[in-house]
């Protein structure tokens, strides 16, 4: 079982370092393969971003495909959000939850594909972009993607990545932000699910190994592929996810 779960790790990787989503797909294989406690399978998915997020940073800043004010803004006032997320994970209906997110997730999916057709989308990002918009709105973002991460042990960037690229943001630059400000919302979940035991640390170590193969593959690739493809992809991905909340 568990050279399935490696394997497993390798592809989640490839995803989060192609699109930035793929942390979204841990926790549920962690509860299916091992059958651990849904708080325990989060904190363990948690404690593996912190890695991911920071060779994900590296590679993507080293293409340049990183606005560095834009990710520290969201990266701090994720935290927040992140404490706020895994205190109150047990605390509301999981139902209810992934209601909403296989809402947003076919939402969002369905509009990167069909944002072309849909004017009102097709703004266009600009480096000033997080002066231009409203600094409170753009730090209530971060908060909305830290809690999320925090309660639903997914990565941020399944709601970061989708919502820049709506803004107009180049898909590159929108999974090198997502991957900054992953870090800040793993570090700070990861320590409450530390101090009530729901982390597993060997296993933790296990997935990261397998994670990290993963992201340098997938970093590599999509700052190789063609754009158009990366948000097909993306938009599949969503849609797909969606569908397993639902």
């Amino acid at each position: 079982m568990l050279v399935i779960l490696f394997i497993c790790s390798i592809l989640i990787g490839l995803s989060i370092g192609m699109i930035g989503i793929g942390g979204v797909f841990l926790t549920p294989t962690l509860i299916l393969l091992l059958e651990l406690p849904i708080s325990t399978a989060m904190g363990t998915s948690l404690a593996t971003f912190i890695g991911t997020g920071l060779l994900g940073s590296y590679i993507y800043h080293q293409e340049g495909n990183i606005d560095w004010p834009a990710a520290l803004l969201l990266g701090s006032t994720s935290i927040v959000g992140a404490i706020i997320g895994s205190q109150i994970n047990l605390a509301i209906s999981e139902e209810i939850l992934q209601l909403i997110l296989a809402i947003f997730l076919a939402l969002v999916g369905f509009s990167i594909f069909l944002r072309k057709k849909l004017p009102i989308l097709n703004s266009n990002y600009s480096p000033q972009l997080t002066t231009k918009l409203n600094k409170i709105t753009f730090s209530l973002l971060g908060v909305s993607v830290g809690i999320i991460s925090g309660l639903l042990g997914v990565g941020g960037p399944v709601l970061l990545v989708p919502i820049l690229i709506l803004l107009g943001w180049p898909m590159l630059t929108a999974v090198g932000v997502s991957q900054v400000v992953s870090i800040f919302a793993a570090v700070s979940g990861t320590i409450n699910y530390l101090l009530t035991g729901n982390v597993r640390i060997r296993l933790a170590t296990l997935i990261l190994t397998g994670e990290l193969i993963g992201v340098l593959s997938g970093g590599y690739l999509a700052h190789r592929l063609n754009n158009k493809h990366l948000k097909l992809i993306l938009s599949c991905s969503l849609i797909g996810l969606s569908i397993y909340f639902l």
